[in-house]
């Protein structure tokens, strides 16, 4: 299984893009800072413009679960999801826009943009799941760290930077192990040369 597969196409976003360049949408445009939480509004629908953010929920058992990872010309929101409690999180410094969903209904271009990047949202939970279903944890580790870095990572000489902290809870919460499991799994990967820390703790997948 590769995360490669879910890469976001130039279709999807040369729409969004182009919406976003419009009067319309900049008035719109919100700054999070890294670190903080973005509102979930009933009837709020969020674009990102510029950044990344963890989607997260808590647990019975006082623990968070990752619902995903949205990035530039990604939408989320309450409209789109059935999680009454979910919390989105700000990894790095973000430029969101926001509407309402009688705006996007009255915006036939920006309906058609979103309802093609849900698709790809679609695409990424079905990947989520199967990462869910290997069959061992270092197979769903180095998943998970494959679609992330596919996704949202940057391109360097060795391979794919995941360039914004993500901790071992984190990685634990996404693919169903404990903190100390993804330790020892990724130290095992660092050994083998698939996996390389930076200063500053960024991760390099070495594809």
């Amino acid at each position: 299984m590769t995360a490669a597969n879910c890469t976001v196409s130039p279709k999807v976003l040369d729409g969004l893009s182009r919406f976003l360049e419009t009067s319309f949408a900049r008035k719109n445009i919100v700054h999070i800072s890294k670190g903080n939480y973005i509102p979930w509004f009933k009837g709020k629908i969020w674009i990102v413009v510029k950044g990344l953010i963890k989607l997260r929920a808590p647990r019975s058992d006082g623990d968070e679960s990752i619902l995903g990872f949205v990035g530039p010309n990604q939408v989320f929101g309450e409209a789109f999801s059935l999680i009454d409690d979910c919390s989105p999180f700000a990894l790095v410094d973000c430029e969101l826009l926001h509407f309402t969903s009688e705006e996007i209904s009255n915006s036939p271009p920006l309906a058609l943009a979103i309802l093609e990047s849900l698709s790809l949202r679609h695409r990424s939970t079905q990947l989520n799941l199967a990462i869910l279903l290997s069959k061992t944890g270092e197979e769903r580790v180095k998943a998970f760290l494959e679609l992330i870095a596919t996704d949202f990572g940057k391109p360097v000489e060795e391979g794919l930077m995941i360039d914004f902290s993500i901790t071992h809870q984190d990685i634990a919460n996404a693919v169903g192990l404990t903190r100390v499991t993804i330790t020892r799994i990724l130290s095992q990967l660092k050994k083998t040369g698939w996996l390389r820390k930076l200063d500053g703790g960024f991760l390099v997948i070495a594809f």
